[in-house]
């Protein structure tokens, strides 16, 4: 049983603190997608302790959301939010809707539509190759405007963390999951040079990506979304405080 790998089947699935859904302190830490694996160390009934595959991450997550039984993932959701249909139509009954980052595997590619393994169908342009890379930044921006949700990490709902994680992920970058991790290791120091498109601004605890040398897009709770603002402004509402810059 130790070190067994499981597969998210769930749209996302909840990564806890402690097994507990009503606990105070239990509080989603961070998020599993859609087709991301976690590594199982011990099992209950109803829950397994383990980490992330790909961050290392640990933590407490819900058995039935996850299986043991599972295909290797072809492809990857590249729309902010995207739904899969009982048939390769957009008038048949959606069985589900996917975020940002979410895995899947494609059993058939169509013109229009994808059908996967378990015979749901996704629309084609949504997906790609789960090998292709993008320009992080441009990751970023599809998340404009999805709502804030703390320890999230796609389309579905996101944190500031989160954002940069899975837009560098888009990149072929592994990150880590926390800001404070983040900052100690991603890219290079940059905090002496002008701010430009990609850099990667850290706050005590919180964080944003450059879309340009003034303006600013992360994902917070002042307004509950990922958004655009002006450098200028974020850190002012941190008290003037900049921890770090990184460039990629």
């Amino acid at each position: 049983m130790t070190g067994a790998r499981w597969k998210v089947t769930a749209p996302a699935a909840c990564v806890r603190e402690v097994p507990d859904n009503e606990a105070l302190r239990g509080k989603m830490e961070s998020q599993l997608l859609h087709g991301e694996i976690f590594i199982a160390e011990e099992e209950t009934a109803e829950w397994l302790k383990g980490r992330c595959e790909h961050d290392g991450y640990a933590g407490y997550v819900e058995k039935k959301y996850l299986t043991r039984e599972f295909a290797n993932a072809t492809h990857v959701v590249t729309a902010q939010r995207t739904d899969g249909y009982r048939d390769a139509s957009i008038k048949s009954p959606i069985r589900a809707t996917l975020g940002f980052g979410s895995q899947v595997t494609v059993a058939e590619m169509g013109e229009k539509f994808a059908k996967l393994d378990d015979g749901t169908h996704i629309y084609a342009r949504h997906l790609s190759d789960i090998s292709a890379k993008e320009d992080f930044v441009a990751a970023a921006e599809k998340l404009i405007e999805t709502p804030y949700v703390w320890g999230g990490r796609g389309g579905l709902g996101i944190d500031c963390s989160g954002l940069v994680q899975i837009a560098l992920a888009r990149a072929g970058i592994n990150a880590p999951r926390d800001t404070e991790d983040q900052e100690k290791t991603v890219g290079q120091d940059a905090s002496d040079k002008p701010r430009q498109r990609g850099d990667i601004v850290y706050f005590p605890g919180h964080v944003g990506i450059m879309v340009d040398d003034k303006n600013i897009l992360h994902a917070n709770a002042t307004h509950m979304k990922t958004c655009v603002e002006p450098l200028d402004v974020v850190t002012k509402r941190s008290d003037g405080i900049v921890t770090a810059v990184r460039r990629v």
